[in-house]
């Protein structure tokens, strides 16, 4: 196996695991120069490299380099989707059950409300016209 293709198998085996040019290097058995040039390559070539500040091998806060799989996030809360958790996926959006049944009810419930002021005002005025008299006029329900 070259260099390479061994560094990333060992950045792939590490998930998540920032490892330094020095460990790869010692690990591959090849030079740092070459570790080097070889980690800026799999680092321009593969969108889930990236880089890191401490090296999982030696524990050095050093430049290093992590396999990273972007975890999929819910769009309303922000927090990650594990594969325990309920999801639902509406147009290419994912949401977790819980966000999307909360979402759903916040706008039944401003509409209730919205809809509760406007029979109360409605009430409150047809009891003016009470007070007023018996002169009914007709009652307007267009207007605010």
């Amino acid at each position: 196996m070259t260099p390479s293709k061994l560094a990333h198998q060992l950045l792939t085996d590490a998930l998540g695991d920032g490892l330094c040019d020095a460990c790869l290097a010692f690990a591959c058995g090849t030079s740092l120069t070459e570790m080097r040039q070889i980690t800026r390559a799999l680092a321009a070539a593969d969108g889930n490299i990236q880089r890191g500040a401490t090296c999982a091998s030696c524990c050095r806060s050093v430049a290093s380099i992590l396999y990273q799989v972007p975890v999929p996030k819910c769009i309303h809360c922000s927090r990650r989707l594990t594969e325990d958790e309920a999801d639902v996926t509406i147009e290419g959006e994912r949401f977790h059950d819980a966000c999307l049944r909360r979402l759903i009810t916040d706008e039944k419930i401003r509409l209730s409300r919205a809809l509760s002021r406007r029979a109360q005002d409605l009430i409150e005025r047809s009891r003016e016209r009470i007070r007023a008299g018996h002169r009914w006029p007709p009652l307007d329900v267009n207007s605010n």
